[in-house]
């Protein structure tokens, strides 16, 4: 046999076997494509866990996820190409994100058959930090959960010092001295270590509950204000240790009369200086 000719066998073998391919791809595309227009993908519950800001019937109307609707169909409509290989709904989620401010993430998924899972991790509340005539309301990362009119939250503790420059609800907290969020944390911190690792001890007078306020102007000298009647100095809070967190709790449960007010200084070394109001 020639040369040519067994080229020409060769390219028509060749040629045959893309054919072959392209045609199974096609029809499996088909089968595919029929399966996802079935009634099988057509949306029939919707089912929504961890939420305890929002109840179910607002996060389904922000997923903006319909009932009756196909599912890959309203996927193709919002050019959701990687939630057509991964069954999740990215533009759901970016809904959702966008339209609860409490949200910190969430999946939109579909089951078979039928079946759509939103299941959403919230963001907890931890401080109220005043700006202007308004109270926003922020979490440990300094995202903005709400915000309302000024002092309307008497729960949460207060943070002042932050120099905020403006806020968008779902948003980190634009602010100068956004280091102060760091410095707020770390008094937590320390303070919940401490009651934790303090073995026998009653935990009956529990120090955070009673901080009512925590002033981050001067990070070298954080100012708390406990019951709204002893402000106390601890100090650069990147130093915060134990010792000065059991220290403080000893002085003002067991020093400072329940009613007196005043001015604690913990910065002076082992002899905290409290001058009374």
């Amino acid at each position: 046999m020639k040369r040519e000719e067994i080229y020409t066998k060769k390219k028509k073998q060749k040629n045959r076997r893309i054919i072959k391919r392209l045609f199974i791809i096609i029809l499996l595309a088909a089968l595919l494509v029929g399966v996802a227009l079935s009634p099988l993908f057509y949306i029939n519950s919707i089912e929504v866990y961890g939420n305890k800001h929002y109840n179910s019937i607002e996060v389904i109307n922000a997923s903006n996820v319909v009932y009756g609707a196909n599912w890959f169909r309203e996927l193709v409509k919002t050019s959701d190409i990687k939630g057509l290989f991964t069954f999740r709904s990215t533009k759901s989620e970016e809904s959702i994100l966008d339209r609860c401010s409490y949200v910190k993430d969430v999946a939109v998924r579909m089951f078979y058959p039928g079946r759509v899972k939103i299941t959403i991790t919230e963001r907890e509340p931890a401080a109220v930090v005043p700006y202007i005539n308004t109270s926003l309301v922020i979490d440990n990362e300094g995202f903005v959960v709400d915000a309302g009119e000024e002092n309307n939250n008497k729960v949460l503790p207060i943070v002042e010092g932050l120099d905020v420059k403006g806020y968008r609800l779902g948003k980190k907290i634009s602010a100068d001295n956004i280091k102060g969020i760091d410095a707020f944390n770390k008094i937590f911190d320390v303070i919940n270590f401490t009651q934790r690792k303090s073995s026998g001890e009653s935990f009956t007078n529990k120090l955070d509950e009673y901080i009512c306020e925590v002033d981050v102007s001067d990070l070298d000298n954080v100012l708390i204000l406990l019951d709204w009647r002893v402000k106390v100095n601890l100090g650069a809070y990147n130093q915060l240790d134990e010792y000065k967190i059991m220290l403080l709790k000893e002085i003002f449960f067991n020093n400072i009369d329940e009613n007196e007010k005043g001015y604690l200084d913990l910065t002076t070394g082992e002899n905290p200086t409290f001058i009374p109001e």
